[in-house]
């Protein structure tokens, strides 16, 4: 079964008993393919490569023997081949709305599916999109990626798990959650996730690391964080 992590984003490194979990859950680190959020613009995906790999992964002792970043210099075929062969994969962060929109053209559930990769990992809008909803509201600042005018729209993630995930929330934004997250927190469970915090999911079983907050049925809970901190 493969084990996901949900990260929200790290401001500096990667925390080392993440780090360590990863080290765990990847005992064999061949190869790690990494999918853009803006397929269009190469440049813009390989920033963020270059954050996830060279500030984060990297520093905390997790190299692998290869790596590639999927976006449109990449075909629909290789693609799926890159990651059936796999060990992990991590979804990018940045454009979730046009990395959606990538992820369902080049039908990488299915190749998802289809592998054998130990872990998929996700950050900002790659883990919203792991997920089954996220949100695009009207109530975030207009420089958020997630800002919509206007109106707020539900989007379906790639439903990695059967619950919706929300990035960088302020939790003191009282129209998002009333206008937004409690309306959706009626069909689904809606985790939304703070800066540094981290969602694992492995065997069904979820953890969580730093500021998560459980809305359900229009009630907030803040998530007791797990041990596997110390």
């Amino acid at each position: 079964m493969k084990t996901h992590y949900y990260f929200d984003w790290f401001n500096e490194d990667m925390p080392k008993y993440i780090a360590d979990m990863l080290m765990d859950d990847l005992p064999s680190r061949k190869s790690i393919v990494f999918i853009g959020s803006n397929p269009a613009d190469h440049s813009f995906n390989y920033d963020q490569f270059d954050i996830a790999t060279n500030q984060w992964l990297s520093p905390a002792g997790l190299k692998f023997e290869e790596y590639a970043i999927i976006d449109y210099r990449t075909t629909k075929e290789d693609a799926h081949e890159v990651i059936k062969n796999a060990c992990a994969i991590f979804l990018l962060g940045g454009k979730a709305a046009i990395q959606r929109l990538f992820l369902g053209e080049y039908d990488i559930f299915t190749a998802i599916n289809k592998s054998n990769v130990s872990v998929i990992m996700g950050v900002s809008a790659g883990a919203m999109n792991m997920s089954a909803n996220w949100v695009s509201s009207k109530y975030l600042s207009i420089d958020s990626a997630r800002y919509t005018a206007g109106t707020s729209n539900v989007t379906d993630g790639l439903g990695l798990d059967n619950f919706a995930f929300e990035a960088h929330i302020d939790i003191n934004n009282s129209n998002l959650f009333e206008n937004d997250l409690f309306p959706l927190s009626q069909t689904i469970d809606v985790y939304a996730g703070c800066y540094e915090s981290v969602i694992r999911v492995k065997n069904g079983k979820k953890e969580f690391f730093g500021d998560v907050y459980l809305i359900s049925n229009s009630k907030i809970q803040k998530m007791e964080e797990s041990n596997d901190t110390g």
